[in-house]
């Protein structure tokens, strides 16, 4: 649904259900950010698919209405464009925090670094940041360091980088392109770059390009969501990375009520909808059968 060049009225007029893909500008809180929106917009019920930390800028994006049960189906993989500063470490791993500790740079080739980049290609075991949203013991892990206290030993999780490229090198600054799946820390993964090459680093620029299934070039910046200058993707559109299910409305009574249908479905997800092209809910393959995993009707 289009709104461009509308006048104020805009925010009466779009679907009560949908995404809306956001170009987040840095030094901007992701919470605060989407407290505009939700204002801007009249949006009772909002959320995000994936915080962008306040130094960073790129993708974000808003569902609202019943359009925020899609969060689970949303960016299990992400692309960003990261540079990296060698030589410096923070106590955050990002730009706004302390340095604790500065080092030479060595005299690596774009060979050198291109070597170092491939291993962290794949699954992996990361250590995540000292200052992140991550518990211990039902505290968060950025509260207990800005009490002063120590952590021990930060948790460490799996994680899976598909892509990992070079984009140019100049001492002491690397620009890569990294594409990882959820859960994964750009501030973590330019930290052990910097480790392994042997002088500390820390994410110093940070944009994110991608959320599969959704890209920046179709995102839009506060400035035009205010001017109504934006578009909103419809809740029956928001899922175009999953192969369709279409059921006829007895069907879909059966479906929206935790019933299975029987048919040939392989394995992974499916959006299903209705004859008339509704999205009703989100399906599970079974081979023989397609069980409801979450359902947009009667809620």
């Amino acid at each position: 649904m289009s709104l461009r060049h509308q006048t104020t009225d805009f925010r009466h007029n779009i679907p009560s259900d949908g995404v809306i893909l956001v170009d987040k500008a840095p030094c901007v809180r992701t919470t605060t950010l989407l407290n505009r929106i939700k204002k801007i917009l009249y949006l009772k019920k909002a959320g995000h698919a994936g915080t962008l930390d306040p130094f960073a800028e790129g993708l974000l994006i808003i569902l609202y209405g019943k359009a925020t049960k899609l969060m689970d189906f949303i960016g299990d993989f992400k692309e960003y464009i990261c540079t990296v500063r060698l030589g410096v470490l923070t106590d955050t791993d990002d730009p706004d925090g302390e340095i604790i500790k500065e080092s030479p740079v060595p005299d690596s080739s774009k060979e050198e670094i291109e070597e170092i980049l491939s291993e962290f290609k794949g699954k992996s075991k990361q250590k995540v940041p000292l200052y992140s949203a991550v518990k211990i013991k039902g505290r968060r892990l950025y509260n207990r360091a800005r009490n002063g206290e120590v952590v021990e030993k930060l948790p460490v999780r799996e994680v899976n980088i598909k892509r990992l490229e070079l984009l140019q090198y100049s001492s002491p600054f690397l620009e890569i392109k990294c594409v990882a799946g959820r859960g994964t820390y750009m501030r973590s993964l330019a930290r052990d770059i910097g480790e392994r090459l042997g002088c500390g680093a820390h994410l110093s620029k940070l944009k994110r390009t991608r959320v599969e299934p959704y890209g920046i070039n179709k995102a839009w910046t506060l400035e035009e969501i205010e001017a109504g200058k934006f578009d909103v993707i419809e809740l029956k559109d928001s899922l175009p990375h999953l192969s369709t299910v279409t059921l006829s409305e007895e069907v879909v009574w059966d479906f929206t009520h935790g019933g299975k249908v029987r048919g040939f479905y392989p394995e992974g997800l499916y959006q299903v909808k209705d004859p008339h092209g509704n999205l009703v809910g989100i399906g599970k393959g079974e081979i023989y059968a397609v069980q409801p995993l979450r359902v947009f009707y009667n809620t």
